[in-house]
């Protein structure tokens, strides 16, 4: 169980489908499963049970089954601020309630004994420790079996030459089977989104959204191995301590996303942009030259300069980068042509910073 502190949400949707608070990535599975199927418990209460019992006049089971659609929802609450298996459990207990009162009131053979299995369907998908599943699991399968065996076939009241039992047992058929089908398609597409997020974060920087180290030295080592002419910058962005030590490092945090944008505006779709640690960046770009990729560089340069991260009202931040230039043609391998490219960066910070080499170690192109 995760408890924690609701806080506001303007938008209302948001705030029904998403955790009052961040859940670990651990529980968020859980959370996204569950919150489906709590949607489908209040649409099958309102729409399938309550006309159900409503046509067939049972007084009780109406009153139980508005009694359960109150608990789904409080449950949801529950669940939506964190207290996940307090909130199954709420569900469990009354889904169970409601299976073996409908059974005592009609009797086996109607199909109200099918919903044991949407139970434990509800069960094994819910966050609780298995060994917790396993007890409770046990425990309403040996009161469904003791119910369905203690009662008559058909229930007191209906004739044999009636068609009441039939219909019951076709809706329910049919209601369990729309549960089971609906449960496994939500679980199927909250597994799916879970993994695209899941290799998004295997490749991509979690604080800037640009590719991580390791996804832009692959990007760059499959153009090496393709035998492809390409370029690689290596940018730094200049006296970025003094921003986090004078502004703080939620400010150069956000700085490093603002210049990310700027570096994202001025190249193509093809080229590769990635964070390759603290606020050095790596670009890869696929069929260029020396010369070609000097542009893009200096186009780069300029992007950051002429756009100041704008940290506070009125307050601007102005940056700047420093960049080296290397082409796939200048080293023997991939290693190689990092560590040229790096070589030139240093130098271009050592002799003056906001500025590009690309070239011999005395020659630097100035970028203003």
């Amino acid at each position: 169980m995760v408890a924690c502190n609701s806080r506001k949400i303007p938008d209302k949707w948001r705030s029904f489908a998403f955790p009052a608070c961040p859940l670990p990535p651990e529980q968020q599975r859980y959370f996204h499963t569950l919150s489906r199927l709590y949607i489908i418990a209040t649409a099958t209460y309102v729409l399938a049970l309550l006309p159900m019992f409503w046509l067939l006049g049972s007084e009780r089971l109406l009153a139980i089954t508005l009694i359960g659609l109150g608990a789904v929802l409080v449950a949801r609450e529950l669940h939506r601020r964190g207290y996940m298996t307090v909130g199954v459990s709420l569900v469990l207990a009354s889904m169970a309630w409601h299976m073996l009162e409908s059974l005592n009131v009609y009797g086996a053979g109607v199909g109200f004994e099918l919903y044991f299995s949407v139970i434990l369907l509800t069960i094994y998908i819910s966050a609780m420790p298995p060994v917790a599943k396993l007890g409770i699991s046990l425990l309403i399968l040996a009161l469904t079996a003791l119910q369905v065996t203690d009662l008559p076939e058909q229930t007191p009241g209906w004739h044999h030459e009636s068609l009441i039992p039939d219909l019951v047992l076709m809706a329910n058929l049919l209601l369990v089977s729309v549960l089971f089908a609906v449960i496994l398609t939500g679980l199927e597409g909250v597994t799916e989104r879970l993994e695209r997020s899941y290799r998004r974060e295997a490749t991509h920087d979690a604080l800037t959204g640009a590719y991580n180290r390791r996804a832009v030295l692959r990007a760059a080592e499959q153009m090496a191995q393709g035998g492809r002419t390409f370029a690689m910058l290596m940018i730094d962005i200049d006296f970025f301590k003094r921003i986090n030590d004078e502004h703080g490092h939620d400010v150069g945090d956000r700085a490093l996303c603002h210049l990310t944008e700027c570096l994202r505006l001025g190249l193509r779709e093809e080229d590769v942009l990635g964070r390759y640690g603290g606020e050095e960046f790596m670009v890869v770009l696929n069929g260029m030259t020396l010369n070609d990729a000097v542009g893009v560089a200096e186009r780069l340069a300029a992007l950051v300069r002429e756009n100041p991260y704008a940290a506070a009202a009125g307050q601007h931040l102005s940056m700047s980068v420093s960049i080296g230039v290397a082409v796939s043609s200048q080293a023997n391998d991939l290693n190689g042509l990092i560590a040229l490219a790096d070589q030139r960066l240093y130098r271009a910070k050592r002799t003056g910073r906001d500025r590009i080499v690309a070239r011999d170690p005395r020659i630097t192109v100035p970028t203003k």
